[in-house]
């Protein structure tokens, strides 16, 4: 029997259009009604692939894998899709699939909207006209988003706030998404965390005072204005008690010049079109559109406080200085929060000798007059007695490794070559060279070689070693072993004020 697989797709820019057609049910309702009108197509068993809110440049869809996962394996002999675009709007990716995959695994293709059916096409299943229109597809999709990006730019340019939710201290103006309003529950703490800094406190201490207070946090207020969920934001396993406010919390709120009333864009720059992936630019690049809403502070309140923060600052942080092995694996168990790290340096006298004091604690025990501090010397101790097991794990992995890689890159040739021969035969069949029967005996012994050799690179995939070498385990001292042990066996460790530390490994 003939499998049909209906393939169905929506984007999340699908949602914003009127159409009411392109729906996930209508495309359903359109491509059924299609096969029960389609003899050749009628009384056959049928299988629905959907993504929903996935883009057609995206191959990373999970039903389109699947469909790609079953045409490997045979079970699909008919594709039926509305149009090619909710297929792929790839040029080479879908041309591809139309001249070469889906021609030699003798897979039907219907794209009804476009008139596309590949069982009336000649020559290697695509013609003249579909190659232009996938090509269309493809430069659409990045046209459309080079135009909303520019159209983006445009909305900012006339001091439209575009950010998907208010600074806190403001809150959306229900008749206007573009424009922002005093909060009156939370600019009073804006307004006080400046204050405060031209009277010469530090961002921590203003923080340790907003948690005496109890003010509101900014995760708090998002949640309250039901803008977002923070539940799974935590690392830890046990469960953070209470959201307080932080060193950078503070520095970060009191660096955003939409306090002033001015709209600040241009900051960033997408490194390609479509990337999320975005560069700072310098400040003299950029824009500023004085008084689009409602001031906090004054100009000249933030820029006293500006410089304040930057006399502050020794130098650049480069983001490895004072960084423990342990960094970011460290939780408190009376709060779950995650501890800070000090790293101290003290001269003892009539001494030439300098100790260094490494450890961790945390900031909302510590505010709280409860205090959680542990020593990175103590957790250190407490892993050596691991290290020599685990380099001998590491060693012998990694020769497992080696092993395991060569075989697949053996397979992998192999199959290779295969593939090769089969685009030969392919190409000396049309071309009349060989007569079908040849073709067809040569192709089912070369196929069943492909399978088996495909069995066994499933059945090494299946083994789950890893590739990866980070080093060389055997040139390690033991500061590298200890690196190499937290990178890849430590999830978290877990510190109690007792003194107990509970080592989580993956």
């Amino acid at each position: 029997m003939n499998r049909i697989a209906i393939y169905l797709r929506l984007s999340e820019e699908d949602y914003k259009k009127t159409d009411e057609s392109i729906s996930i049910v209508n495309q359903r309702d359109y491509i059924r009604s299609y096969i029960e009108n389609e003899n050749s197509l009628k009384n056959s068993e049928i299988e629905e692939y959907i993504d929903d809110g996935y883009s057609a440049t995206n191959t990373n869809r999970p039903s389109f894998l699947r469909l790609v996962d079953d045409i490997k394996g045979g079970r699909v002999g008919t594709i039926i899709v509305k149009d090619m675009s909710r297929f792929s709007r790839d040029y080479i990716l879908l041309g591809d699939y139309l001249s070469n995959i889906f021609p030699f695994l003798k897979i039907r293709f219907i794209a009804i909207n476009d008139n596309y059916d590949s069982i009336n096409e000649n020559g290697n299943g695509i013609d003249t006209d579909t190659q232009f229109k996938t090509l269309y597809y493809d430069l659409f999709s990045k046209e459309l988003s080079e135009k909303v990006r520019s159209s983006v730019k445009q909305i900012k340019s006339q001091g439209k706030n575009t950010n998907w939710a208010a600074p806190f201290g403001y809150i959306k103006d229900p008749e206007d998404k573009y424009h922002i309003i005093i909060d009156k529950k939370t600019a009073f703490i804006v307004k006080e965390a400046f204050d405060l800094l031209l009277k010469g406190y530090s961002c921590i201490q203003i923080a340790n005072i907003f948690n005496e207070k109890g003010y509101i946090t900014r995760s708090e207020r998002k949640e309250e204005l039901k803008l977002s969920d923070y539940t799974r934001n935590l690392v830890t396993g046990s469960k953070v008690k209470k959201r307080v406010w932080t060193n950078p919390s503070i520095s970060q709120l009191t660096s955003n010049e939409l306090y002033t009333g001015d709209y600040v864009y241009n900051k960033y720059r997408e490194t390609k079109i479509g990337g999320r992936k975005k560069i700072l630019l310098p400040e003299e690049e950029w824009k500023i559109i004085l008084n689009t809403h409602e001031a906090i502070i004054s100009r000249e309140v933030f820029d006293k406080v500006k410089k304040i923060k930057e006399k502050r600052s020794f130098g650049v942080y480069t983001g490895k200085k004072n960084r423990s092995i342990f960094s970011d694996k460290i939780f408190c168990k009376e709060c779950g929060r995650h501890m800070s790290f000090r790293s101290d340096s003290r001269q003892k006298k009539n001494s030439d000798k300098i100790y260094k004091y490494r450890s961790y604690y945390c900031n909302l025990c510590k505010a709280e007059k409860t205090p959680n501090n542990i020593r990175e010397k103590d957790i250190i101790e407490l892993i050596k007695p691991k290290l020599k097991d685990f380099k001998i794990q590491k060693t012998l992995k990694e020769e497992r490794v080696i092993e395991h890689k060569n075989v697949k890159e053996d397979i992998l040739k192999e199959i290779s070559i295969l593939n090769s021969d089969l685009q030969i035969i392919y190409e000396n069949y049309k071309k009349k060279n060989i007569s079908k029967d040849e073709y067809l005996k040569e192709k089912t012994f070369i196929q069943d070689k492909k399978i088996l050799l495909e069995s066994k690179l499933e059945e090494l995939k299946s083994e789950k070693i890893d590739s990866r070498k980070e080093t060389d385990i055997d040139v390690l001292d033991e500061e590298g072993l200890l690196k190499a042990y937290a990178r890849s066996l430590i999830d978290k460790i877990i510190v109690s004020r007792s003194g107990e530390i509970e080592i989580v490994e993956k």
